[in-house]
């Protein structure tokens, strides 16, 4: 049995090499990942100022007021202005009829896009839960980090490369071989490859992390603190000797 798969590994090379540059040698193709639950030291949330008013400066004082409220919540709590990012100001003018004492009398909007980062998040709660309560606020969306991201990505990817390791030797073992150098490696999935060869499993997954900001569902949501679930994997061509 063991000589027969061998033998379909060998023959299969030469019908399709030719079409995608497939390795002239035989070769084990595996993948495998690293994953780990990591307590971020970060934390970013993003939302923005709006005002409408039929007197753009009454909207502009508006918007005014609500950066003077978000930079005192931030001064209370020891955070350094350098932390605050904010964007110009959009200025859009509408007409709507229910907003104004005239009908078809123009309604300046005014909008800023805030983001806040917080390097110390036994802070988090306090600064973000003032800022749900103030008006003109909407729009609200957060998301942590690690400053140790490159660090645990690096162990990561030694993990990865050490679980596709063992896969490729049980592999070369029930052919009776012994398991080669590597000969390629891919942090994502080699899709030319594993698509040619019909090699690319159904299951095969493609890790995120969760760094990505969404809008969360409801308010405690917003003022937790939550871990990074981060995953590398990695795809591996290995030669049989």
């Amino acid at each position: 049995m063991k000589k027969i798969l061998l033998a379909t590994l060998f023959a299969l090379l030469p019908l399709t090499s030719g079409a995608v540059d497939l390795p002239a040698y035989p070769f084990i193709h595996v993948n495998g990942y690293g994953a780990a639950v990591v307590i971020p030291d970060i934390g970013t949330v993003e939302f923005e100022i709006a005002a409408q008013d039929g007197d753009p400066a009454v909207a502009l004082a508006t918007v005014q007021a609500r950066i003077d409220d978000i930079r005192a919540v931030m001064q209370q709590l020891g955070v350094a202005e350098a932390d605050l990012e904010m964007r110009d100001i959009r200025r859009d003018i509408r007409r709507d009829i229910q907003k104004t004492d005239q009908p078809g009398a123009p309604l300046y909007e005014l909008r800023c896009s805030v983001k806040l980062t917080v390097s110390n998040l036994s802070n988090w709660k306090m600064l973000v839960q003032p800022l749900l309560d103030k008006p003109n606020l909407d729009g609200f969306m957060t998301g942590f980090d690690s400053s140790e991201r490159e660090k645990i990505e690096i162990g990561l990817m030694g993990d990865a490369i050490r679980m596709a390791r063992r896969k490729a030797e049980g592999v070369a073992a029930g052919l009776g071989r012994k398991l080669g150098a590597v000969s390629a490696v891919s942090t994502g999935e080699l899709k030319n490859l594993t698509r040619a060869m019909n090699l690319s499993p159904s299951e095969f997954n493609n890790f995120r992390d969760n760094q990505e900001r969404r809008a969360p569902a409801d308010r405690a949501e917003l003022v937790t603190v939550t871990s990074l679930k981060l995953q590398q994997p990695v795809d591996v061509i290995f030669r049989i000797q």
